[in-house]
């Protein structure tokens, strides 16, 4: 298959019509598109997705319903109508198809809204001339789908940026069976069918069984072989799947216990920290309160701690000074003043100018403060004797000394968990914490579990649907052998069952066979491609699966992928999978089928590669594929240039003159393209 050329008009960013012509020639088969980002690159890729399959996958913030140019739109009046268009001319098996679809976009009440897309195609005979139009929407379809089927166009129609892992991919085998060939024995085999189809060559002879069959009981049998065969035929399909799906999460079991022994020295350490971390909250708390009761402690007593070696030195002084005190301690002079000016001492006597009273409080005058600093000394030396008797051996300085102490230790203990925190840290930088792994494990276990109950219960319920099956099977062949027309479609059905099982067992070991001819094909590639030793392997579903050997033996244990070495596998994979189908040949009876090739479309296919990555894939691709379209961002292009420039035809350059409009320029013959 080759494709020709792609034409279009007003789709997305590429405003007005325009046509890209590409390289069908055998030895120079690579095509190359020019364009950094945001240029178009994508979008010229969707052009091929909507035309063939009419989707389109771009985000939801750039509005993937709105196909139709912004810059037509805004210039449309209420009323007006413009179409997007895309057209793939393409050449399959001596016939030329030209596949248009189109999409009419009309401006109602300011708004512009897209009509229903229409699907056109017709069909040219290369040997002939003729050309006859493909009417039935169905049959257009069909085509398509049975020329690139809409299961493998990711592989095919490659947008590198946002494809998905093959390995995570849904059952891709019919697909791959029919590129690969062999959907003409599947088809066969489907034909002749199982005993409970009755549209089927089996089903159809058993059916005709039951219409010579003559009590109802005999046509009660027949029904219940064919229900039983429908159980049977469900059950075993429940089962082939949860057995798949087993697979894989075994699969994702193994890949989470190697993770998490890998993790085991910093989990290790991660626990140790958390310890740390809970332990440093306490000592926090700690801290804080032995702050607070010493605070309270020193603002409580602080005074007369403080002061207790003043009052002892000025107590020594007082101890030697010569101070007569006659004074009457707590009594001033503006007590004596008072007893004098109302003519009355408190004890009742009289004081009056001149008598003895009055001499005796006068001459005390002369003792009492302020005149007389004797009492006040001999009041100041009794306090002292008083404090002393009050704080003596009170452990005041003994329970600070005690309380520092301990907010010392708590300090040294949290400095040093923070020093040991940021230890662990270093160590486990750039190292994942296994406890997230371990929550997984647990869960696929669990999953595990319910899959192989829900597998034990499918095998139970076969088995009895077999027995029930064979139950009525034998007293139908006793019935039977009483009717010479039923032992004659007895025969005929004896012969189907007989082609049938030869063609499956033909088919699978055909399948078998090219299954692992794909996959020594995909290896072969990968190993070309990237630069280490691990190993694809490809299940029965073919998802691929990568593998490496265990250290210090020979056992393959699954290996981790990055997001460059899922592209490199991806990669493989099309490009075994394109190479095989192109030499591909299936032989049946004295019949060839001969094997088809495809051309490989590919947005940034180097992205996220390194240089020697990009060097070997773009020296591999050209030979693998019968054509090769590319868009490539520049700088991805300097490297690539060096290994594929002789093999490119046709380049052009994507120009952007803005958001809305961008614009396809054809370069020489040749890439003339610059660094």
């Amino acid at each position: 298959m080759l494709i020709k050329s792609l034409k279009y008009k007003n789709f997305r960013q590429f405003k007005g019509e325009n046509k890209i012509d590409f390289s069908c020639d055998k030895d120079n088969n690579v095509t190359i598109i020019l364009g950094n980002n945001t240029f178009g690159k994508t979008t010229l890729l969707q052009m091929f997705n909507w035309c063939l399959y009419n989707k389109v996958m771009f985000r939801r913030q750039d509005n993937p319903d709105m196909l139709l140019n912004l810059d037509v739109a805004m210039n449309m009046y209420n009323g007006d109508l413009d179409q997007v268009m895309v057209e793939i001319v393409l050449q399959h098996q001596n016939t030329e198809y030209t596949i248009t679809r189109k999409q009419a976009y009309k401006k109602i009440e300011g708004k512009v809204t897209g009509l229903m897309p229409m699907l056109t195609m017709s069909a040219k005979n290369l040997s002939t001339g003729g050309t006859d139009p493909v009417e039935k929407d169905d049959s257009r379809k069909e085509i398509i789908n049975k020329i690139m089927p809409q299961e493998l166009s990711g592989y095919f129609l490659f947008d590198t940026e946002r494809v998905q892992n093959v390995a995570e991919r849904k059952d891709l085998s019919e697909a791959v069976k029919g590129l690969l060939g062999l959907n003409a024995m599947g088809n066969a085999r489907k034909h002749l069918g199982k005993v409970e189809s009755k549209t089927t060559v089996i089903g159809g002879f058993y059916n005709d069984l039951g219409t010579h069959l003559g009590t109802e009981k005999e046509q009660r049998y027949i029904k219940e072989v064919q229900r039983a065969e429908e159980e049977i035929t469900k059950y075993e399909e429940v089962k082939n799947n949860t057995e798949d799906e087993m697979k894989k999460y075994q699969q994702i079991k193994e890949e989470l216990e190697d993770k998490i022994r890998s993790l085991a020295d910093a989990t290790k350490l991660q626990k140790e920290k958390e310890q740390l971390e809970q332990r440093r909250i306490l000592d926090d708390n700690e801290l804080e309160s032995e702050c607070d009761a010493y605070v309270k402690l020193f603002s409580d007593r602080f005074v007369f701690f403080m002061a207790q070696p003043l009052y002892k030195k000025a107590k020594e002084v007082l101890e030697d000074a010569d101070i007569e005190d006659k004074g009457i301690r707590d009594i001033t002079a503006d007590s004596i003043k008072e007893i004098i000016k109302n003519g009355r001492c408190i004890c009742g006597t009289k004081v009056e100018n001149g008598n003895e009273a009055y001499i005796h409080l006068m001459e005390q005058l002369k003792y009492v403060p302020p005149e007389s600093i004797g009492t006040t000394v001999a009041n100041f030396k009794k306090e002292i004797n008083l404090f002393n008797r009050q704080n003596r051996d009170d452990g005041f300085y003994m329970s600070l000394q005690s309380k520092i102490k301990r907010m010392i230790d708590i300090t040294e203990r949290i400095n040093e968990a923070n020093d040991r925190v940021k230890q662990i840290e270093k160590e486990i930088a750039g190292k994942e914490d296994a406890g997230k792994y371990q929550f997984r494990l647990n869960k696929t276990k669990n999953k595990l579990k319910d899959l192989a109950e829900k597998r034990d219960n499918c095998i139970s319920t076969i088995s009895k649907n077999k027995e029930q099956r064979d139950h009525a099977k034998k007293i139908i062949n006793i019935s039977v052998a009483r009717n010479e027309k039923n032992k004659e479609i007895n025969r005929y059905m004896a012969y189907a069952e007989a082609i049938k099982e030869w063609f499956d067992d033909y088919y699978i070991s055909e399948e078998m066979q090219i299954r692992e001819k794909l996959e020594n094909k995909v290896n072969e590639i990968f190993s070309r491609m990237y630069s280490g030793t691990r190993v694809l392997k490809i299940d029965d579903k073919y998802r691929t699966t990568l593998y490496t050997k265990a250290e210090g033996s020979d056992e393959l244990v699954t290996s981790g992928e990055s997001e460059g070495l899922i592209r490199v596998k991806n990669f493989a994979f099309i490009a075994g999978l394109v190479d095989l189908a192109k030499e591909q040949k299936i032989q049946i009876g004295d019949k060839e089928m001969k094997g088809e090739s495809y051309p490989l479309i590919l947005d940034a296919p180097f992205s996220n590669a390194d240089e020697i990555h990009i060097k070997n894939i773009a020296r591999e691709l050209p030979g693998v594929a019968e054509q090769v379209i590319m868009f490539v961002m520049e700088k991805d292009w300097r490297y690539a240039k060096e290994v594929i420039e002789g093999k490119v035809a046709k380049s052009y350059v994507l120009e952007k003159h803005s958001d809305t409009y961008s614009e396809i320029i054809k370069e020489d013959t040749k890439c003339q393209i610059t660094e």
